[in-house]
């Protein structure tokens, strides 16, 4: 399959759901827990005072403890990035690919309306390209 051949698979059949979510108010090491408990890259951050959803990646995490934060007391508000990308559940996995390589991001947040419905991964999307989209393998690091 080819990237292009994802132009008629929408966001809403193939978006994974928001399990891994925390709110900002978490400390990092709490965000961490739920990663690996979730086996997921990144965590969602929600909550009704934000104008919309945040993201924590791994990648913000090893840059927080290489900064000196503690990952017991910093909290996920102070690290976390509020510049998510997002797609409607009625965007091709093309057109949400693209967007996520255009961005240099590996998420994208699936937003109906005003609501965050789910997610998409960049490495989910590879995986269909590929032709594994059955189950994709764990990911390194998550047989804790």
């Amino acid at each position: 399959m080819t990237l292009t051949a994802l132009s008629d698979k929408l966001a809403r059949d193939y978006m994974s759901p928001l399990t891994a979510v925390v709110g900002p108010m978490h400390h990092l090491v709490d965000a961490a827990r739920v990663m690996v408990a979730e086996r997921a890259g990144s965590v969602i951050v929600l909550d009704p005072s934000m104008p919309g959803p945040g993201l924590l990646s791994e990648r913000d995490l090893a840059v927080a403890i290489a900064s000196g934060a503690d990952p017991a007391h910093d909290t996920v508000e102070s690290w976390m990035r509020h510049d998510v990308a997002s797609i409607s559940p009625d965007t091709t996995l093309d057109s949400a690919a693209r967007t996520m390589l255009r961005l240099g991001v590996r998420h994208c947040v699936v937003i109906d309306g005003s609501e965050v419905v789910g997610f998409i991964s960049l490495r989910y999307v590879i995986g269909l390209v590929l032709g594994e989209d059955s189950q994709l393998p764990e990911a390194p690091g998550f047989g804790l």
